[in-house]
């Protein structure tokens, strides 16, 4: 073997192939850590996510053992949501006329060794307690709507979400199903968590979730 190709072999790992096949790695490591992490709510039922072209729509269902008042209290707290939802860094209420509500939200986005922030101008459209859409009228995504809806369910309340988002040029590099996923999981999971924080400040017992089958039931977040 001659000498270039002697130090082609040993240098294997700091060659282009060898770097991607490192991010492969951990991009592989990254997915399963995410899907753990939805996995491990107490509050989460299902989050599919499914990729249609540049976009992805999530479809979530999810339990909260409050009720449905107290959810909705919560849900529509925006100008203190940065208390208790992670990575979120400024939630302000614009403007607001009856039902309908004009907000900015400030956030970091955080993969691996990659992180940027970005922001969010959306159109919320409140239909006390049952159903809350948003629309994004500026903001760093391409595109972005959703739709809440809250129904009563055992003294808990089931919480069904579905969102479309197109991620800007930026955050399309980095941004995968599993990610979208992780996020979904996560910031729900902590909304959750406030509203059974609330709910122990009035010294009310929690509602198991009637799907849980034996599951343990979180009383703090």
């Amino acid at each position: 073997m001659d000498a270039p190709s002697l130090r082609a072999a040993h240098a294997g790992d700091g060659t282009q192939p060898g770097i991607v096949r490192r991010c492969l790695l951990l991009l592989g490591l990254l997915s399963l850590a995410f899907e753990a992490v939805a996995a491990d709510s107490p509050y989460v039922r299902s989050i599919v996510v499914t990729r249609d072209g540049d976009s992805y729509v999530c479809e979530t269902v999810l339990f909260a053992p409050v009720p449905q008042a107290l959810a909705w209290e919560v849900l529509t707290d925006v100008d203190h949501m940065v208390d208790w939802v992670p990575n979120l860094r400024q939630s302000r209420v614009l403007k607001r006329e009856g039902d309908v509500a004009i907000i900015e939200q400030v956030g970091l986005a955080q993969f691996a060794f990659l992180s940027f922030t970005f922001t969010t101008e959306r159109r919320l459209e409140l239909k006390r307690p049952v159903s809350i859409s948003a629309v994004q009228i500026h903001g760093d995504a391409r595109r972005y709507n959703s739709v809440l809806r809250l129904a009563p369910e055992a003294s808990g309340t089931r919480l069904d979400y579905r969102a479309e988002f197109e991620p800007g040029l930026l955050a399309a590099m980095v941004f995968s199903r599993e990610y979208f996923q992780h996020e979904i999981g996560e910031q729900f999971t902590a909304m959750i968590g406030e509203m059974v924080r609330r709910k122990a400040m009035h010294g009310r017992p929690l509602t198991p979730d009637p799907s849980s089958k034996g599951r343990g039931e979180r009383a703090t977040p």
